[in-house]
C-alpha cells in the first residue's frame, strides 16, 4: 500500500486480473460442464480456423436479422397495401431460413475441423443468393406496380 491508503496503480491492476482470469477459468469449466462449450486441442490451426468459423456464424446471423428487420419494418411502415405485407413476410422468411442455415453451417463446419476434414457448401450459398435474387425481383415488381397504379 501507499502511504496515503490508497493501493498503487499497478497492485491494482494485478488484483483485478487476478480476479478477471478466475471469473474466465469458472465460466469456461461452467460452460464445459453444462455441455455448452468443448475444449479442443490446438494443433496447427484449429484455434484460427475455429474462430473463423464463429466470425462466420456471426456474418449469417448479422445478415438474417438484416433480413427480418427490413421485413418488420415494411410492415411495419407501408401498411394497407397486400403487396407490400407480402414482401414483409417475405423477407421475415427468409431471415429465418437464413438465420438457420448459419446456425447447421457453423456445426457442420465445427465437426468438420474437428475430423480434420472440411466440406464446401455450394448448395447453401446457391440457395441463399436465389432467395436474395426473388427478393429483389419481388421488390421491383412491386415498386412497377405501384408506379403504374398512381400515374
Amino acid at each position: 500500500m501507499a502511504e496515503d491508503g490508497y493501493l498503487r496503480i499497478e497492485e491494482a491492476q494485478g488484483r483485478s486480473l487476478k480476479v478477471h482470469d478466475h471469473a474466465k477459468r469458472h465460466s469456461n469449466l461452467t460452460m464445459i460442464n453444462m455441455g455448452l462449450s468443448k475444449q479442443v486441442p490446438n494443433k496447427d490451426s484449429a484455434a484460427r480456423d475455429h474462430l473463423a468459423n464463429e466470425r462466420t456464424f456471426l456474418a449469417w446471423l448479422r445478415t438474417g436479422l438484416s433480413l427480418a428487420g427490413a421485413g418488420f419494418g415494411v410492415i411495419k411502415f407501408l401498411p394497407g397495401v397486400s403487396s407490400n405485407l407480402i414482401l414483409g413476410f417475405f423477407l421475415i422468411g427468409v431471415g429465418i431460413c437464413v438465420l438457420a442455415f448459419g446456425a447447421l453451417r457453423y456445426f457442420d463446419v465445427m465437426a468438420a475441423l474437428e475430423n480434420g476434414v472440411f466440406a464446401i457448401d455450394t448448395g447453401g450459398v446457391l440457395l441463399v443468393c436465389g432467395a436474395t435474387a426473388a427478393l429483389v425481383f419481388l421488390a421491383l415488381i412491386i415498386g412497377i406496380v405501384h408506379i403504374l397504379r398512381h400515374r
